[in-house]
């Protein structure tokens, strides 16, 4: 599940290329949009589209559900008998609370996509100090990073004393958004150069849920 009260930090990016991880794993998976945005739906539609050129593209279904009707949708995940589900949720966590702790309680583990910036520290330290105290097991992921800066280490640092932070860090590749905009994954791509990042968050990921 990927969840945080910042906008735009990269939380349907981060989802629909573990879909694709997953599905390349030879995973049976389901995408469930509860953004009102429907970003990930939208792409999933695009891949479908993608799909008639490329006939080897691997399917990846995905839900589209309203937040307040979580309870309905993960039982319409459940009888999807999936194997490996990832949940995009919206922003603006504190505009319905309750519904996002109730959807992360049932979660196996929440990614909190960070950026290197002090407005995404200040926003995503409280949600996980929220996670935490309701018991949800749940890792920061610095997304679009710049190791390079003096502030990746700075960050990643308060990070650390917030919570688990994951040990794979996704740099602000131009591939990423270029994969999206064909509905694609990095990892559909030929020769992708984030091959190896991508690669290790899906060790991570399985290590993480024992899968």
């Amino acid at each position: 599940m990927l969840s945080s009260p910042k906008g735009g930090v990269g939380k349907s990016s981060l989802s629909r290329n573990i879909l694709v991880l997953a599905a390349r794993a030879g995973k049976s998976v389901l995408g469930l949009d509860l953004d009102k945005q429907a970003t990930l739906s939208t792409w999933a539609e695009r891949r479908e589209r993608v799909s008639a050129a490329i006939p080897d593209i691997v399917h990846i279904p995905v839900h589209r559900a309203e937040l307040d009707d979580w309870r309905s949708a993960l039982k319409t995940v459940n009888a999807s008998k999936a194997e490996f589900v990832v949940i995009d949720t919206p922003p603006s966590i504190e505009l319905n609370m309750n519904a996002m702790l109730g959807v992360c309680e049932k979660a196996d583990l929440i990614l909190v996509p960070c950026q290197q910036t002090q407005d995404d520290l200040d926003s995503v330290t409280p949600w996980m100090k929220h996670l935490k105290a309701s018991g949800s097991k749940a890792a920061f992921i610095i997304n679009r990073a710049n190791i390079r800066a003096k502030s990746f280490s700075t960050i990643r640092a308060k990070l650390l004393a917030a919570g688990h932070v994951c040990p794979v860090e996704i740099s602000q590749a131009e591939e990423i958004p270029l994969a999206s905009g064909k509905g694609l994954g990095v990892m559909d791509l030929s020769r992708p150069k984030s091959a190896e990042t991508f690669e290790s968050l899906w060790l991570y990921l399985q290590q993480e849920l024992g899968r």
